[in-house]
């Protein structure tokens, strides 16, 4: 499609975060644009379980999850946990660190990249694929944003610039060019197998065993799947302990691959466990992980809540001419606070904080 010249806002990632910011938006009468880097629906690295806090947020403002996202098993119960490769397991439901009122007992199993796409689907807002964010200028209080789509740069021109772009936000380092030196990045590596093992379907096994992973592990089934992923420190080999682990899901567990389905990595980082958010500056805002939203190690419920409190103070900033940054400020606090809450429940459960430990 052909971008045009002006939009009054400009949404960088389609995820949570992103729908979460233009659902806010829907109605308003305010021109946005959703820009993704990769073609949609595109593959997500995440366990694609919705936390019965994000069900009810998405069941609020977005509508009834649709059945052809899900996949089998279609409901989780919880976490097993096993702290340590010879500890016992440790059964919790989701509702021990996910807080929130009237929250249903179970979670949706699905497709993060079919989650994501209907998400943003159920917006107004225009959504452009293979539109990749190059970086921006200012020009009479407007942002001039450079984006490369169809290998043509193009510029676009507008009031508010939102960067749901996650971990490795390009928004954020154009916006704060030096923040990124003082985080701690996390590669996540993950395979995805054809074959058996000794785990019950309709939970989300953690494992963190320093032997196996440098923050967690998991295991989790998906269709006929069985989805497997480690990470670690970034001065550590993510490939040597995810081979570890694997080892010890045969050993101990009863692993048998018949087949390699996909191999996909990630990184993560540790922002919101250290309490380090860039939230943005003026009338630009950045939401979900770019921001540093996460809780414990979810984070669909937390770039939801901050990308509608990113929308909600573009709504706010376009009637009184204030700094968006002013609103998101008090309108994400209360997500900022849920997500410390979260990772120190999990700290007193566990006796370490997976994302800084050594």
């Amino acid at each position: 499609m052909t971008l045009k010249d002006k939009y009054d806002v400009v949404i960088v990632g389609s995820g949570p975060a992103g729908a979460g910011a233009a659902k806010a938006l829907n109605e308003s009468g305010m021109e946005t644009l959703i820009v993704e880097r990769d073609k949609l629906p595109r593959y997500k690295m995440c366990s694609g379980i919705v936390f019965p806090s994000s069900r009810k947020f998405i069941e609020d403002n977005f509508g009834q999850l649709p059945e052809e996202i899900m996949c089998t098993p279609k409901m989780v119960k919880g976490s097993r946990v096993f702290v340590s490769n010879d500890s016992d397991v440790m059964e919790l439901s989701f509702n021990a660190f996910d807080p929130g009122k009237d929250l249903e007992d179970e979670g949706f199993n699905t497709w993060r990249s079919d989650l994501d796409h209907w998400l943003c689907k159920q917006s107004d807002a225009t959504i452009v694929d293979e539109c990749r964010f190059e970086g921006f200028k200012m020009e009479d209080d407007d942002f001039i944003v450079a984006l490369t789509h169809l290998y043509k740069t193009v510029s676009v021109r507008t009031k508010y610039l939102i960067g749901c772009d996650g971990t490795l936000s390009r928004v954020r380092r154009s916006a704060f060019p030096t923040f990124d030196k003082g985080i701690v990045l996390i590669p996540v590596y993950e395979e995805l197998y054809i074959g058996n093992i000794d785990l019950d379907p309709g939970w989300l096994y953690i494992f963190a065993d320093r032997r196996v992973t440098g923050y967690f592990a998991t295991v989790f089934h998906k269709d006929d799947q069985i989805v497997v992923d480690t990470g670690v420190n970034q001065k550590e080999s993510v490939k040597q302990y995810f081979e570890a682990f694997r080892g010890h899901l045969e050993k101990r567990h009863g692993l048998v691959v018949k087949e390699t389905a996909s191999k996909h990595a990630i990184v993560l980082q540790d922002m919101n466990a250290r309490k380090n958010y860039c939230m943005g500056k003026g009338n630009l805002l950045l939401a979900g992980e770019a921001g540093g939203f996460l809780r414990g190690g979810e984070g669909i419920t937390s770039s939801l809540y901050s990308g509608k409190a990113a929308g909600d103070a573009v709504l706010e900033s376009s009637k009184s001419g204030k700094p968006a940054l002013d609103y998101f400020k008090e309108f994400a606090a209360e997500e900022i606070a849920m997500g410390e809450k979260v990772a120190a429940d999990l700290e007193a459960v566990l006796g370490f904080n997976w994302f800084t430990r050594p």
